[in-house]
């Protein structure tokens, strides 16, 4: 069960095992899944609270119960009961087991699917996974995600789809909310660019004053449903071709936005150029 998942109504569901759960306080199935229930619709300490219960009643390591308590947790930024939640799941890291304020780990990068507030717009990026439940966008998202580069995402913990690069299956996982936005403002510049290394050299300037530019032209397709929650695109969605004239998406102030164009057309100005870059979220 996914997030995305249109014919489960969670609220109907939470009301009808509150009820569940009232008539049989011993049933431990009925707690975890009105404790699933809250998540989807947020309730964060409810969820919290209906998967403590499931867990006095029946618990071990690798119990789902705990991966989810772990999500509340994080939702509410109670890190004791996180950190209590993930180590009871069975995930040892020295993170974890010391201290007691926020922390982060410092897992591989993941896909995520990222919703816009009315959830018209659906767009897979890809971050850094700094705990169970929470990836760091290292992708700058188009604006009408609204989201940003750097924003961290709360994410489900249930894999709706994959993505496999270099022989490696990656899941793609859910968004749940938008944990913390990012201060970076999304920009984006024409460009022209004779070579493909002109491009390259564009991220890589960014990259390199800290902060982050994409092609936009060439790093991104267009997947349905079904090609975006499968494993690989079933149909033909192919990346389109660069050009000369391409469209980036930066991460960075505009200010320091222009001076990297400006240095990086100077390099080379007879196959570089722009325009200014404009706000776009």
């Amino acid at each position: 069960m996914s997030h995305a998942d249109e014919e489960y109504d969670a609220a109907a569901q939470a009301q009808a095992l509150a009820g569940v759960v009232e008539r049989e306080p011993r049933n431990a199935v009925a707690w975890f899944d009105l404790a699933l229930a809250h998540k989807y619709l947020g309730n964060w300490r409810e969820s919290a609270a209906a998967n403590l219960r499931a867990l006095e009643i029946t618990s071990e390591p690798g119990d789902p119960a705990w991966w989810n308590l772990g999500i509340a947790a994080t939702a509410l930024r109670d890190w004791t009961l996180a950190r209590r939640a993930w180590l009871g799941y069975g995930i040892d890291a020295a993170e974890l087991r010391e201290g007691s304020g926020p922390y982060e780990l410092h897992w591989n990068s993941n896909p995520v699917r990222i919703f816009s507030d009315d959830r018209d717009t659906v767009e897979i990026v890809w971050g850094r996974r700094i705990c169970p439940a929470r990836i760091r966008i290292e992708s700058i998202p188009f604006p009408s995600s609204q989201h940003r580069w750097g924003d961290v995402v709360l994410h489900d913990g249930a894999p709706n789809g994959e993505r496999v690069v270099d022989e490696t299956a990656y899941p793609v996982f859910d968004e749940l909310e938008r944990w913390g936005p990012s201060e970076i403002p999304s920009l984006q510049a024409n460009v022209r660019c004779v070579t493909d290394g002109d491009a390259e050299a564009l991220v890589d300037a960014f990259d390199t004053a800290h902060f982050a530019a994409e092609d936009w032209s060439t790093n991104v397709r267009q997947l349905c449903k079904q090609c975006s929650e499968g494993t690989q695109p079933t149909h033909d969605h192919t990346f389109p071709a660069g050009g000369e004239e391409r469209t980036f998406g930066i991460a960075a102030p505009i200010g320091l936005a222009s001076q990297v164009l400006s240095t990086w057309r100077a390099a080379s100005p007879a196959t570089r150029d722009y325009e200014d870059p404009v706000p776009v979220g």
